[in-house]
């Protein structure tokens, strides 16, 4: 081996996911046992962990190199800290991969002259062949490097073809103690639409490859057989080929598999699901789903390339709520083209369903998307990606571009207008759907409709923090006590 020993860092870019295990540094430290690479890991958005801590690992670990998987947001932070490493540790390499890297590509080593070398899209190989010295840094594909020519890009690596051959994460290296219970899957890799305004097929690429259900559920098995029973799949299309979903529902239903949990909260498209799919689904444990809607507005969804349509949104939402599901719908603000009146049309379809959760986003302008060159190319641009994508979260009231349809303040007021249109809106679905699933629990109990009625009214009350309402509840604790013993 070049590089016998490899530390690697999940650097920090959200508070928010500070106690999700990073499954991007999982692979790639389980595909590294699996080669026979001696590894360990550091994470840097665990609130505990600090910077000092990194270097006093660093040190203790004495690693030949250091790969940083980095996101876009709160990169100029993470430059720094790897100006750091390099200054306390100057012979040690240190490497940089992740969405960030891979959207910016050689960018990145021109602005940050700490980093030795860039790794872009799939990382496992890429990493495996700079470790081990095998090859030539010039013949390696999907690494950018430095030569006395300046910053030079290898070229694409092909996509992994099977991907049931990657260990999945089992996160070994890492403190559980330090990360809730949920487990992030990845059941595939890629996305093949053209939305404009993405960045994930830059950062994972077009080629969609999937792993098979059997290999999905030899991961879920792991962590369940291990306490776990919450689990998020965070594929971009989880429900593209729909008969790998049913496969996947068969498998846990086959292995016996209770109490599960399941989420695909990090949306799928809504032409992609349908009734018989969304039961299958549910039957076996999954419970949320969220769905990329972005504008109730057909004309807007076709500037978009969305390849989808208003019509096919409402009918997934309408099924996922009648099915009971925790339904979050996501929404862009201010696409090109759209008026107030078309983003109206969004806040409308969001409160005509009993979804739990409506999030609406300002929309950010990703460097090399089109979204990004078509907002460039105009002027419309309100700061320097530089800026924006280092502290531009879309969470927060703060527009990314203006446009002569929808300026800049119009931006602002629809953000507010947005979430206090939804919000009693959602606070009263959210109370009916615990209200109707106490109930089902109960009625499972051996109550009678009324009583189960009513005992689930008063769980589901939004006065639950009031004194009588949780004596009440102690009270019909008590009582549900006694009547499931006898």
């Amino acid at each position: 081996m070049k590089y016998k020993k490899v530390l690697l860092v999940q650097a920090k870019y959200d508070s928010t996911f500070s106690n999700v295990l990073p499954a991007g540094i999982g692979y790639l430290s389980e595909f590294l046992n699996s080669k026979g690479v001696d590894n360990d890991v550091f994470d840097l958005n665990v609130p505990r962990n600090t910077e000092e801590m990194l270097l006093e690992k660093i040190g203790h670990f004495r690693p030949d190199i250091v790969g940083f998987s980095m996101m876009s947001l709160n990169y100029k932070y993470n430059y720094a800290m790897m100006k750091r490493v390099r200054e306390d540790f100057p012979d040690m390499k240190i490497a940089a991969g992740g969405a960030h890297v891979s959207t910016m590509r050689n960018d990145v080593l021109k602005e940050c002259g700490a980093i030795d070398y860039g790794c872009v899209l799939e990382g496992e190989w890429t990493l495996l062949e700079l470790v081990s010295g095998e090859k030539e840094i010039s013949e390696i594909k999907g690494l950018i490097h430095r030569t006395s020519e300046g910053v030079i890009y290898n070229g694409d690596r092909p996509f992994i073809e099977d991907l049931d051959k990657l260990p999945f994460p089992r996160y070994e290296k890492f403190n559980r103690k330090d990360y809730s219970s949920l487990i992030s899957l990845f059941s595939s890799r890629g996305c093949p639409f053209e939305c404009t305004y993405c960045p994930v097929k830059l950062a994972i690429g077009r080629r969609f490859v999937a792993r098979s259900p059997e290999s999905v559920v030899d991961e879920l098995q792991y962590h369940y057989d291990r306490g776990s029973r919450e689990f998020s799949f965070r594929d971009d299309n989880f429900t593209l080929i729909k008969e790998r979903v049913y496969g996947v529902c068969d498998d846990i239903e086959k292995r016996g598999l209770k109490g599960l949990y399941l989420m695909c909260d990090n949306g799928v498209r809504a032409d992609k699901i349908d009734h018989d799919l969304l039961k299958r689904m549910k039957e076996v444990g999954f419970r949320m789903i969220g769905l990329g809607v972005e504008s109730g507005d057909d004309r807007v969804l076709k500037s978009l390339k969305k390849s989808s349509t208003v019509r096919a949104m409402e009918g997934a939402i309408k099924t996922a709520c009648d099915l009971g599901y925790i339904v979050e719908l996501y929404f862009l603000i201010g696409a090109p083209g759209e008026t107030w009146q078309d983003f109206e049309k969004s806040v409308e379809l969001a409160i005509r369903y009993p979804v739990l959760i409506a999030s609406f986003y300002h929309l950010l302008p990703y460097p090399n998307t089109e979204l990004f060159d078509f907002a460039k190319s105009n002027n419309y641009l309100l700061r320097s990606h530089e800026e924006y994508l280092n502290d531009g979260s879309q969470r927060r009231n703060t527009p990314f571009l203006s446009t002569p349809e929808f300026p800049t303040e119009m931006r602002k007021k629809a953000f507010d207008y947005a979430y206090s249109r939804t919000s009693e809106h959602v606070r009263r679905a959210r109370i009916e759907y615990s209200k109707r699933n106490m109930c089902a629990k109960l009625k499972d109990k051996g109550l009678n409709g009324a009583l189960a009625s009513f005992i689930a009214g008063i769980y589901a009350s939004n006065f639950s923090n009031s004194k009588l309402t949780m004596g009440l509840k102690k009270s019909l604790k008590k009582y549900l006590s006694a009547r499931i013993r006898n």
